[in-house]
């Protein structure tokens, strides 16, 4: 196989923070929309777009920054395990089990209801905070990479975990280790390469490919209208490789110019690196805080539907940024707890 993770795997690219910063806009938007339950045809189309590829991506840029997995050894994977456990296991229990006792109070207002019978079910994914199921599975993932994976057999198993995520998709189980998994490998791929590109002299990884873009943005809305005119879900695979690919060709345009030379930031595209840079507290953040905005607006005031939909984005999206900064991040305690950052 092509490519190494060395010295470089240290490297930061700003255009996968970036590209984060696309992955968790979308994400907070779709928990948004589906917070009111209201089925207009405009809502759904957008909805089947943002479902389409927003969690592969997700799972994509995971793996890109893991790409460390290939080159371990055998106790450097169990530190490495641990570690994760720590930043992903911890949030999603404690966040869990904090939101019981308020998932348990406002069931009859949830999209999902809760019961006590329920609790259990933490322990296999089922998370009171429903987002949270993402900590968990991308746990699994690691742990199975970490005890799996190498420099030797990296192309076998990526290869195998395509034709299982298929036959996932196409069977439409609910196997979300099994289907992500081939996202998460493809994330190490496409590391890989970026760092080939970086030893060659080309720091655009991404330069030179605006036709395939265009190509994959054609590809990408014939297959986001099939998907909505059909029940046939393997067709999500297609629209999941599409998004991923142009979401870091977008990303990568915004870094770099068309002479490959970096740009200097513009205020949306700070914007953008800022969510980026801090995802995971606003994914870990954000369901408490559009869960409050949503009782209080849609439940309590009756609002209108498009207003209520824009602050439940706005708040979950932008307030998670300040409350970790200035409180969660400099209490010890909380950051541990909350975000699994011992540091």
């Amino acid at each position: 196989m092509s490519g190494s993770v060395g010295k470089d795997s240290k490297v930061r690219y700003t255009e996968v923070d970036i590209a984060r910063g696309i992955g968790i806009f979308f994400v907070v938007l779709g928990h948004s929309i589906k917070q009111t339950q209201v089925s207009a045809g405009w809502i759904r189309i957008l909805t089947y777009i943002i479902y389409s590829f927003h969690m592969p991506l997700f799972f994509c840029l995971s793996g890109f920054v893991s790409a460390k997995i290939l080159s371990m050894k055998r106790k450097e994977r169990q530190s490495y395990v641990i570690s994760r456990a720590r930043r992903l296991l911890v949030p999603y229990f404690v966040i869990g089990l904090l939101y019981i006792p308020i998932k348990l109070r406002m069931s009859d207002m949830a999209v999902r209801p809760f019961s006590v019978q329920d609790i259990w079910k933490i322990l296999i994914g089922q998370n009171p905070d429903v987002s949270l199921w993402f900590l968990y599975i991308l746990f699994l993932i690691e742990l199975i990479c970490a005890v799996l994976v190498n420099t030797y057999n990296f192309r076998s198993i990526w290869y195998g975990s395509f034709f299982l995520s298929v036959a996932i998709y196409w069977a439409n189980l609910d196997l979300r280790t099994a289907k992500y998994l081939f996202f998460f490998l493809m994330g190490i791929w496409v590391r890989l390469k970026f760092e080939d590109s970086r030893k060659a002299g080309y720091e655009d990884a991404m330069d030179g490919q605006d036709l395939l873009a265009f190509l994959a943005l054609v590809t990408d809305i014939f297959a986001i209208v099939f998907l909505y005119r059909t029940t046939i879900t393997v067709t999500m695979m297609l629209t999941s490789l599409c998004g991923i690919y142009l979401v870091l060709w977008v990303s990568s345009r915004l870094v770099y110019n068309i002479d490959g030379e970096k740009r200097k930031l513009g205020r949306g595209t700070g914007w953008l690196l800022l969510l980026g840079l801090y995802s995971m507290d606003i994914y870990i953040l954000h369901e408490p805080i559009m869960t409050a905005v949503k009782i209080v607006l849609w439940n309590r005031l009756g609002w209108n539907y498009i207003v209520c939909t824009f602050l439940i984005f706005l708040c979950a999206l932008c307030l998670p940024i300040p409350l970790s900064k200035w409180i969660i991040r400099k209490i010890k305690p909380l950051r541990i707890l909350l975000l699994g950052e011992a540091k």
